[in-house]
């Protein structure tokens, strides 16, 4: 069942004010250049290709100067449905959104319900996470709840790009010892940010790859 998930039906007016609020918000953010700009998904005049070009120009460059880039992938376990509200609410406060808009999103998120009819029986559970699936506001609410991570004190070796909840972490190293290294550090630091935030990776779809020019000594 984790895979299925139903799109949530707002009233007239929640969605009115899910607009409303998700476009305030999203004003203050682009007006005073507060999102990271390794993140392309949901972002205007941006798209995959954009993301897969910064991939590209970033282990080109480190690989025509010799070096070895360690490419890793990892995937948000449950993504949009992981997405804890204290923390994108901390991320607010972090951005200096505007007091009267951030309390509207405090009470926005508070005592939501909600609710599932099928054959005629009815399903009742309170919220305490998530985008609600379909929600004009659920896109924006992931970007500056994921904007944290992005702003993270990554080693001058690091680029992490992120496409909405795909996130890619590049390092590179004048060695595989010291790239590993500089990778076994970079993935401990968003680990750590990732229980901060009650989110979890899933081991079987994250991947790593070291990608180089130089021959292995053992051919």
């Amino acid at each position: 069942m984790t895979k299925y998930r139903p799109i949530s039906l707002l009233n007239t007016a929640a969605k009115v004010l899910d607009k409303v609020l998700i476009s305030r918000i999203m004003h203050h953010v682009y007006f005073n250049n507060l999102m990271n700009k390794n993140q392309y998904g949901f972002i205007p005049q941006t798209s995959t290709v954009d993301a897969v070009m910064a991939l590209k120009d970033y282990v080109q460059s480190s690989i025509d100067d010799g070096q070895y880039v360690a490419v890793i992938s990892l995937d948000v376990k449950g993504a949009f449905d992981a997405a804890w509200w204290p923390g994108f609410l901390a991320s607010l406060r972090q951005l200096g959104c505007p007091v009267n808009v951030y309390k509207l999103c405090g009470s926005y998120f508070k005592d939501r319900t909600a609710f599932l009819t099928m054959n005629n029986g009815m399903v009742q559970r309170n919220l305490r996470n998530a985008s609600p699936q379909g929600s004009a506001s659920g896109p924006g609410f992931w970007n500056i709840f994921y904007n944290s991570q992005l702003n993270l004190e990554y080693c001058k070796n690091t680029k992490v790009t992120a496409y909405a909840d795909d996130l890619m972490i590049l390092v590179k190293g004048s060695n595989q010892v010291e790239v590993e290294n500089f990778a076994n550090t970079e993935t401990q630091n968003v680990a750590k940010w990732a229980r901060n935030n009650k989110m979890s990776f899933k081991n079987q779809k994250s991947k790593v790859i070291i990608i180089t020019k130089k021959k292995s000594k053992n051919r």
